[in-house]
């Protein structure tokens, strides 16, 4: 059996190494904790959240800070504050909520329901109250539009209204935004900048891109789907490539969505 030379070897553990650490915070991103019937795969039974948040909650009691895992909210859906909510005060955690301004305490009009429990965001007073209880409120933009399809002026204005009304709302300073769909140009992140924002959250790439900007951090999400079992968030937990390759792969079925956005 050939034996490959020792310099060899150390450079395929080292590589192995950096697959597998966890260069950026671990957040879990989630949408929608709710029961019925649904399409899509974005919305999850709060039963399995419950087991979700229990794993979550046990890592974060047993390991050191930096390798705990935080629990983000896109879109800023109702059933965050009646479902997943209560569930988490019960482990005492505290999540990030992304809400999108324009539609708060609306419906919206891209997610597929066909007419049948059609989802509804949060309200001002929960978004408060979510605050009150030690949440962060960020932004997911004013009108969750990819900023790809946007002006330059367009999303200065998006990103500025969509501050003003959730800094209104709760009281306190927004530092922290969402992109939607993950979309963006270096024009768009320099606004987003200009704005006031200090974190950047986005999915984590497949290729991690040395991208610095002056102001802002980026903070790369874990996306979570319906189709996630413990076993799951555990592979996430320690970056097994194959759930990075899954997520991903949904992830790219968003185009559809934008596309529905833009036409309607």
């Amino acid at each position: 059996m050939r034996v490959l030379p020792m310099h060899l070897i150390c450079r395929l553990h080292l590589r192995m190494m950096c697959l597998h650490k966890h260069s950026y915070p671990l957040i879990f991103t989630y949408h929608s904790i709710a029961s019925g019937f649904h399409v899509g795969l974005n919305i999850i039974h709060p039963d399995k959240f419950r087991k979700h948040v229990q794993y979550i909650a046990n890592i974060n009691r047993s390991t050191q800070k930096d390798k705990h895992i935080s629990i983000a909210f896109d879109d800023g859906y109702e059933s965050v504050y009646a479902n997943a909510f209560p569930i988490m005060e019960e482990y005492s955690l505290k999540g990030i909520v992304f809400p999108i301004s324009g539609y708060i305490g609306k419906t919206n009009d891209w997610d597929v329901t066909f007419g049948v429990n059609k989802t509804m965001h949060l309200t001002k007073s929960q978004l408060l109250t979510l605050s009150e209880n030690g949440w962060e409120i960020g932004s997911h933009s004013h009108f969750h539009r990819s900023f790809k399809w946007m002006s330059n002026d367009g999303i200065k204005n998006d990103v500025v209204t969509s501050k003003r009304i959730i800094e209104n709302i709760t009281g306190k300073e927004v530092t922290s935004f969402c992109l939607p769909f993950g979309d963006y140009t270096r024009k768009a992140i320099e606004i987003i900048e200009e704005a006031g924002f200090i974190n950047l959250f986005m999915q984590l790439p497949l290729l991690k891109k040395a991208v610095k900007f002056s102001k802002i951090q980026l903070q790369y999400c874990r996306s979570i789907y319906s189709t996630d079992s413990v076993k799951s968030l555990q592979n996430k937990y320690q970056n097994i490539n194959s759930e990075h390759l899954k997520e991903n792969f949904i992830h790219s079925f968003s185009t559809a969505t934008v596309l529905v956005k833009e036409m309607l």
